[in-house]
């Protein structure tokens, strides 16, 4: 039997082609083809997780159908990633972006006139934040709320092949709006937002979020609003996947929150993660956004950095005059 290559990998990119978020899903698309399929729940934990490869030629065939890939279960289950990734991308019109990502060798552009149109990614293939809203949570950029949690909300969407995205927050009782939109790789995506109160721009840099999706983060940057000095400022971001509250409920519920596990458990609750009393995920939550050091930020003050370049400023004026 010919040896299974990167069958995680090639489980992660089906996924996405097929538009699954969960593993349920996965699972389901495989009961279609064939109710017998070994492609079970656990089993699929264990082969997306690269703790182990499929024993049984049928579940390539199985793949193989689902994915009505005519190059068979053979090609499946022993071609390359970047093999399968082409075959794969080429079926389902998958972002180029993402098929470089999964190891396809970037294609060389043939005169404008010359190139075929490429279908838009549907929605089904997406990254896989789109078409979903998340509660984002960010230490407190505000000195008066120092060491607490600033919950916002946020909408990601695909329109016209372009990733898009609102973000909400509410800032001294006020709700502020961050508008834009950005891209993605396939393993990360780039938001530039505008703040419609102040015209400010802002950048979220984010994780593409593994398989089902509930969870990504990354660093979201710009200036503090209502701060006089204008620092610019950056810190951690989450963003859980409402599963819950209608969008326009979620928006309102932004708010302060205080960085311990029994708030926080709270609101993964209102999201609809029910409640454990282990609060494992809370305190994993809290670890990654604070650092060790609740309301962690990174911030360059004006002035230390006016001091900074009058010093510099004195040091070329003496050294211009030694010249």
């Amino acid at each position: 039997m010919r040896q299974a290559v990167d069958i995680a990998r090639k489980l992660e990119l089906t996924s996405i082609a097929l538009g699954c978020l969960t593993r349920k899903e996965l699972c389901t698309a495989f009961v279609r083809v064939n109710p017998n399929t070994l492609m079970s729940l656990q089993n699929c934990y264990n082969w997306q997780s690269g703790r182990s490869v499929p024993r049984s030629f049928g579940v390539f065939e199985d793949w193989a159908a689902v994915v009505g890939m005519a190059e068979g279960p053979h090609f499946v289950m022993s071609s390359s990633l970047s093999e399968f990734a082409r075959v794969l991308g080429d079926r389902f019109a998958l972002p180029d972006q993402l098929l470089e990502a999964f190891g396809r060798p970037a294609e060389v552009e043939p005169p404008r006139l010359c190139r075929p149109a490429r279908a838009r990614p549907s929605p089904g293939t997406a990254p896989r934040c789109c078409g979903a809203a998340f509660s984002a949570s960010s230490p407190s950029w505000s000195p008066p709320q120092r060491g607490r949690l600033l919950l916002g909300a946020i909408a990601i969407d695909l329109e016209g092949g372009s990733v898009t995205a609102r973000y909400r927050e509410t800032i001294l009782g006020r709700p502020v709006v961050f508008a834009g939109g950005g891209r993605t790789d396939g393993r990360t995506c780039q938001l530039t937002l505008q703040c419609e109160a102040s015209g400010g721009t802002y950048l979220m840099s984010l994780h593409l979020p593994a398989l089902p999706g509930n969870l990504t983060g990354g660093v979201f940057s710009g200036n503090a609003l209502y701060d006089p000095n204008s620092h610019p400022t950056a810190s951690a971001i989450l963003l859980l996947r409402n599963h819950a509250l209608p969008l326009a409920e979620l928006e309102e519920s932004s708010e302060y929150l205080d960085a311990d596990e029994t708030a926080l458990a709270g609101r993964l609750e209102q999201l609809g993660y029910g409640r454990d009393r282990a609060l494992a995920a809370e305190r994993q939550v809290l670890r990654l956004l604070t650092g060790g050091d609740a309301g962690l930020t990174v911030s360059m003050p004006r002035d230390t950095l006016g001091q900074a370049a009058v010093l510099l400023d004195q040091r070329r004026l003496d050294a211009a005059g030694g010249i």
